[in-house]
């Protein structure tokens, strides 16, 4: 005798819900793949990049002879930004002085310096408070009974200051800088110890 057996209805329930979900995965449609997370930039302060710029002010110095006088001349640098408030970088000037004494006996001059510095501050977008420091090179000139010596010294200089940007790539700024070229020996004249106190004013251009 043939016999039929018939599924339970709890069977039944099962083998509809399995095909259910074999089409539901069948038609599952992919996820998208994950976006890509964009690091915004960090924002410059427009310090960065090179520049040049005019500077003149006006110098006093002590040593072995007081002496004083007017300041002219130019200066090149490249700055960079460590982060954006950290601005470091490299400066090297030329100046011409009039910066002259006498004690009676030997008049002492200075007619020109150089120097080589680094740079360091914290700037905003339209203010840079910043720290220099580096080499020196500076003549100093002796002249005693009639009889005139130089003698080109190589010493050290350090100093501060206040950068503006007037504008997108002009800016102005005020500077102190003290300078020790150490002592220089003539033959007819006395040993002469020379430093400097300079305050500058600049105007630069960045490009």
């Amino acid at each position: 005798m043939l016999r039929i057996h018939l599924a339970s209805p709890s069977a039944l329930t099962v083998i509809g819900w399995s095909g259910f979900a074999v089409a539901a995965d069948a038609q599952r449609i992919p996820s998208p793949p994950p976006r890509a997370v964009v690091v915004p930039a960090p924002i410059s302060n427009g310090w960065s990049g090179h520049y040049v710029g005019l500077l003149g002010g006006y110098g006093w110095g002590g040593g072995t002879i007081a002496n004083s006088g007017w300041i002219g001349g130019a200066y090149a640098g490249f700055n960079g930004e460590i982060d954006r408030n950290i601005i470091i970088g490299i400066e090297g000037d030329g100046t011409l002085t009039a910066k002259r004494g006498s004690d009676g006996t030997t008049q002492v001059e200075n007619p020109w310096d150089a120097t080589l510095r680094a740079r360091i501050g914290f700037g905003s977008p339209g203010l840079l408070v910043y720290g220099t420091g580096g080499i020196a090179w500076g003549q100093v000139k002796a002249t005693t009974a009639g009889t005139t010596e130089t003698a080109t010294r190589t010493g050290w200089t350090a100093g501060g200051g206040l950068e503006a940007r007037v504008t997108t790539s002009a800016t102005a700024r005020v500077e102190y800088r003290y300078t020790n070229l150490g002592t220089s020996t003539f033959t007819t004249s006395p040993s002469i110890a020379y430093h400097s106190n300079d305050v500058l004013l600049g105007v630069g251009l960045k490009f």
